[in-house]
């Protein structure tokens, strides 16, 4: 009875049924993009730190991370980040070869090796590698839309990164709040 419930299930991806990893690209590349009220757990050498944020991100080529304390934005290989606590903002290039979080979410890199899917419960699994810092991860996102719910990154044996989706809807760049900078110190390491 077991293998034929497993061929049921499976029957709609060998004819051309959208993968839960492309049903996780479409949905997060949603023209007017996603905005994802995230809570993040980091576990390292023991310690474990905690924030909570929201990711402003539009398809693969913007995204803007805002907490309490800072933002940090990413367009057109320029990084900046501004501190709210110590009233500075540094901008930086990205570095050749980096990994963003655009390349995991767009999955526009081939760096990023997707394995098969696993269905538990209410939700798809996808496992998958960063394969230049042998980085293993997975993604759990919603069956039916590809929203996602919960990314686990396992860095090393002893960091582990959790973020857990809490809402995600459509966004606007619009939306995005303003910082007042005006007092802010300015730091500029693009070469």
């Amino acid at each position: 009875m077991k293998k034929i419930i497993y061929l049921c299930f499976f029957f709609p991806f060998l004819y051309g049924q959208e993968s839960p990893y492309k049903k996780f690209q479409t949905y997060m590349n949603e023209k007017d993009g996603r905005i994802l009220n995230i809570h993040i757990s980091q576990e390292q050498l023991g310690e474990h730190f905690n924030s909570n944020g929201i990711l402003y991100y539009f398809e693969n080529k913007e995204y803007v991370f805002d907490t309490y304390r800072e933002r940090i934005a990413y367009k057109d290989g320029t990084i900046t980040t501004i501190n709210k606590a110590t009233k500075q903002i540094i901008y930086d290039m990205d570095v050749a070869n980096n990994l963003t979080v655009l390349d995991i979410l767009s999955g526009k890199d081939d760096r990023v090796i997707v394995a098969d899917p696993i269905l538990e419960k209410d939700s798809f699994r996808i496992p998958f590698i960063l394969s230049e810092w042998d980085i293993k991860g997975d993604i759990w996102t919603v069956p039916t839309t590809g929203k996602p719910k919960k990314i686990i990154l396992n860095i090393s044996v002893d960091e582990i990164i959790t973020l857990k989706i809490i809402t995600a809807e459509i966004a606007s760049k619009n939306i995005i709040p303003q910082i007042d900078t005006i007092e802010y110190e300015i730091i500029d390491l693009r070469e």
